[in-house]
């Protein structure tokens, strides 16, 4: 009996360590962009919505008047009268069906507004 909680307690500890590995180690796509005053970006990551997770800001913009994700599809829109540099930081999270999530995927955008 010890030898089975023994042994339960060991891969407990092994699933929690490489769950933790996987979402340090997911890499960035950076995306920069250029706009004009108030010009609307759309990036669509997908045609889909994840069934289990989601796209989630995990850092957001400073100056927005639109700064949102839509249906796998993010939207923004500098403050008007802002001229200088943003930084957007997107994950998508999910599970495979146990309400375990982890990051799968990581966006940054890097806006700059003239």
């Amino acid at each position: 009996m010890k030898l089975k909680l023994l042994s339960l307690i060991i891969c407990s500890f092994l699933i929690i360590s490489c769950k933790e590995d996987m979402d340090s180690k997911v890499e960035s796509d950076v995306i920069k962009v250029t706009l004009k005053g108030t010009e609307l970006f759309e990036y669509k990551f997908s045609d889909s919505h994840p069934i289990e997770g989601a796209y989630n800001i995990r850092k957001q913009a400073q100056h927005f008047q639109i700064s949102e994700i839509q249906w796998a599809t993010y939207n923004y829109q500098a403050k008007e009268g802002f001229e200088g540099f943003e930084t957007v930081e997107i994950v998508l999270t999910g599970s495979p069906g146990d309400d375990n999530f982890t990051d799968y995927q990581k966006w940054v955008f890097e806006i700059e507004v003239k």
